[in-house]
Formats: structure tokens, C-alpha cells, sequence
């Protein structure tokens, strides 16, 4: 019976090289627009949580918020409320 030899584990030049595409990936993925996203939303993100508030999209703002911040769900779900996201409508 012969004993089957672990392949070779890849070199650190063909890691580094890899690493490298994935970052360049990355980044270009992050380049491309978003479907409906306005330039004024790019540059301020509270903005962008208010505009879904105002849409009456708070599960939308939430989302965004908890994005943005790290905030947990709960945490995110008193800001918007404070906001006035939960008051009338629902997502």
C-alpha cells in the first residue's frame, strides 16, 4: 500500500500574489455605484439613514445604521425610533 504525500502547501510569493488580486477585486467592487445612491448620500451617511427614514423604509434605516456604526440590533432600533423611523410606517 503506498502512502499518499499531503500536497505541497503553496508558496508565499503564489499567497502574496493571490492576496493581491483579491485586494484589487475588492477594491473594485467597492468602486461600482450603487443603484439609487446620490452623491450627497456618499458624503454623508446620516443623511442616507434619514432619506430611508423619510421613505418610510425603517427596517432599511436600520440596517444602514447598524452598517455604518456597528451598533447592535437593538441599539439600532432605539436610534430610529428616536428618529421617528417606527412611528407610522413599516418596511
Amino acid at each position: 500500500m503506498a502512502i499518499q504525500k499531503s500536497p505541497a502547501p503553496p508558496s508565499r510569493s503564489s499567497l502574496l500574489r493571490r492576496i493581491r488580486a483579491l485586494e484589487s477585486r475588492l477594491e473594485e467592487i467597492g468602486d461600482e455605484p450603487t443603484a439609487r445612491r446620490s452623491a450627497r448620500e456618499d458624503d454623508d451617511p446620516a443623511a442616507e439613514v434619514q432619506e430611508l427614514i423619510a421613505s418610510g423604509r425603517p427596517m432599511s434605516a436600520m440596517r444602514r445604521y447598524r452598517e455604518i456604526t456597528g451598533a447592535s440590533e437593538s441599539e439600532a432600533r432605539d436610534a430610529i425610533e428616536q428618529l421617528g423611523g417606527f412611528a407610522s410606517h413599516a418596511d
